[in-house]
């Protein structure tokens, strides 16, 4: 099977019938050669320009010049447009001077490509709750409180902290851990969302458990829940591995988060399914 992968491109047309369609795009230039770049990394290491890095969630900068990921493909370098220097202030092109194989194309332009094609697959994708509207969870207010998503490149070894789980308000390990579990779904009072997401149950456990293996024994992390939902293939099993391994399971709705000192440490307040607030 042969595969043309066109990156940096969006969809603006599509016209026809099954078995032949017409698509056209518009492809955002790269300002790298492609054929040319080596993905050696010198360019962005001596790119003097930085930016948050929504691949790591906000968590982390990257250059100007990047790629967005270590397993990007095709695993070529790519100049951000918004924030090159050269772009903004007609001056730099650091990443020129040091390229070892000429690759830097500062003229390059937008293409429109037209394809002929026999099917369309459509992959829409879906974007991650904001959590930031409630005020009860603070969010946007308070570092220590963070989304999945966000949790997920502290995990990682390929991300910004190596796989090491520290507090982002003094870079200390945490004693606990609390995942909240529903946040923007099945609350038709502040979100509109009536439905489950069917999979936060089962990635807040395994994050726990994962957490609780870097931490050590004395690390005490805490699910709290409304309804735990292990409809998978022996996701129940992995449920009962995370209780037997000390993972808490807490049935509540959880009222507010708060700081309760100036390193940044937590206090929340839950009300358990008997109606009884702690």
């Amino acid at each position: 099977m042969n595969i043309e992968l066109l990156t940096l491109s969006k969809v603006t047309s599509i016209s026809g019938d099954s078995g032949n369609f017409t698509v056209t795009l518009k492809q955002s230039p790269r300002f790298v050669d492609m054929e040319k770049c080596i993905a050696c990394g010198t360019c962005a290491e001596k790119c003097p320009a930085k930016t948050t890095d929504p691949f790591n969630e906000g968590l982390a900068k990257r250059k100007a010049i990047y790629v967005p990921y270590a397993q990007a493909v095709p695993l070529k370098y790519a100049i951000d447009k918004d924030r090159c220097i050269y772009f903004k202030k007609g001056k730099c092109r650091a990443c020129e001077k040091f390229c070892p194989t000429n690759a830097i194309k500062f003229d390059d332009v937008e293409k429109d490509i037209t394809l002929n094609v026999g099917s369309v697959i459509l992959t829409a994708g879906f974007t991650p709750f904001n959590p930031d509207r409630f005020d009860n969870y603070q969010h946007a207010k308070f570092s220590n409180v963070v989304t999945s998503m966000e949790f997920e490149r502290i995990l990682s070894a390929g991300g910004p902290f190596g796989g090491h789980i520290h507090r982002l308000s003094d870079g200390k390990e945490p004693k606990k851990i609390a995942w909240l579990q529903c946040v923007g779904s099945r609350d038709l009072n502040r979100c509109d969302n009536e439905y489950c997401s069917s999979v936060c149950c089962m990635y807040a456990i395994k994050e726990s458990v994962i957490a609780k293996e870097h931490l050590g024994p004395d690390f005490e992390p805490a699910i709290f829940f409304m309804d735990m939902r292990t409809h998978g293939k022996d996701f129940e099993k992995y449920y009962e591995r995370a209780k037997s391994e000390g993972v808490r399971f807490i049935r509540s709705k959880v009222h507010t988060i708060t700081e309760i000192d100036e390193t940044g440490t937590l206090n929340l307040s839950y009300a358990t399914d008997s109606g009884e607030r702690v």
